[in-house]
């Protein structure tokens, strides 16, 4: 059966893939088109340049550093180059070509095991057709990063917790958020935990059924606070300022108020009105996300959405939308409609997917 799963998914992203190709033939093929924004300038720099000492005095990035962008993705894009000889773009899209379909696979066995059987053909021409899978695809951090994070959560379901703790240091050293997920997902396991030792009753005496949970809790968040504090002793003798990473974005305006604050501030200059957009949306889905009991999932996307939607709207559409957690809510409404709803949903997602593909490739602002 894992064969036959398997083969559907790669069977889906490879078509799904080359029509992406071929839409990115008149743009300089999809790596020279898909290398756009961060991918262009920040990746760049610092699979070239490594990160800056001082804030650059370059024109498009004047009084701006690469701080911001974790090590774990442009460190295996640099691997790649090193071991094949590919240039960048290419080597960023070749990681995450690989990475999604094991990313598909991943997200089917765990919400399946979670929440119940899954029929694989539905969920894959989903998953692969899904809009947001544009920034799983191209030369970002989101794929690794989603992959990194189902990681962690699958093997916390299976109580691995070794391999888990291991995917929750490498999640930290793949985006700052990545230690807000491990800080949601430790409370639900250590909760989880009690409960089934609890119910089996394998443990006599008060303390003692204490211990496993809290050790293997402790151990989770240690390996989280272990890759985040690793960049930033990093960061500290490189700059001085171990939190580079959080005090550069002061010059993308990133800068903490209460929430709600910057969705008004956008909407009274009457600029970036489709980040306002899908701040709503995401709002939506991560009620939605409760509403459909998908707790640890759509908890895992409030923090992280509240985290970003009081710093700024800039990118929160990518933050939260090309989340993994994000897809497997909007799967588990869509999945309830008739089986014509369903189909009609697959079409527009595949539809709407090309259309962003073509805006990106094409340099578009809309996708910022």
């Amino acid at each position: 059966m894992k064969k036959k799963i398997w083969l559907y998914i790669l069977l889906v992203h490879v078509a799904v893939l080359g029509i992406v190709v071929l839409l990115d033939l008149p743009y300089g093929g999809i790596g020279a088109a898909s290398c756009q924004w961060d991918c262009a300038d920040a990746y760049r720099r610092i699979i070239q340049q490594g990160y800056d000492r001082t804030p650059t005095l370059a024109a498009y990035w004047l009084g701006q550093a690469n701080w911001a962008f974790f090590p774990a993705f442009p460190m295996v894009m640099k691997g790649v180059m090193y071991l094949t000889g590919l240039s960048m773009p290419n080597a960023g899209i070749v990681i995450n070509s690989i990475l999604l379909p094991i990313l598909v696979y991943l997200c089917y066995a765990y919400q399946s095991k979670k929440y119940g059987p899954i029929d694989f053909r539905i969920y894959a021409l989903f998953f692969l057709t899904f809009p947001p899978t544009l920034w799983l695809r191209i030369q970002y951090t989101e794929c690794m990063y989603g992959l990194l994070l189902v990681g962690t959560s699958w093997f916390l379901l299976k109580n691995r917790i070794y391999i888990a703790s291991l995917c929750a240091f490498l999640l930290c050293l793949s985006r700052p958020t990545g230690i807000l997920c491990v800080m949601v997902l430790a409370p639900f396991y250590f909760f989880n935990e009690c409960r089934q030792t609890n119910r089996i009753g394998l443990i006599e005496g008060r303390f003692e059924r204490w211990v496993p949970p809290v050790t293997n809790t402790m151990m989770l968040l240690t390996a989280g606070g272990a890759g985040l504090s690793l960049f930033m002793i990093y960061l500290y003798y490189l700059t001085g300022d171990s939190l580079a990473f959080s005090h550069i974005q002061i010059g993308w305006d990133r800068k903490f108020h209460i929430p709600g604050y910057w969705m008004l501030y956008q909407i009274q200059k009457k600029s970036h009105i489709n980040w306002v957009i899908s701040a709503v949306l995401d709002m939506l889905v991560i009620y939605m996300g409760f509403r459909k009991k998908l707790y640890v999932e759509a908890t895992t996307l409030l923090v992280t959405f509240m985290f970003a939607f009081s710093s700024s709207l800039m990118s929160i559409h990518r933050i939260i939308m090309a989340n993994p957690f994000f897809f497997m809510i909007v799967y588990a409404c869509v999945i309830d409609m008739s089986k014509t709803a369903r189909n009609v949903f697959i079409w527009l997602f595949f539809i709407i997917l090309m259309g962003i593909t073509v805006f990106w490739s094409y340099g578009t602002k809309i996708l910022y």
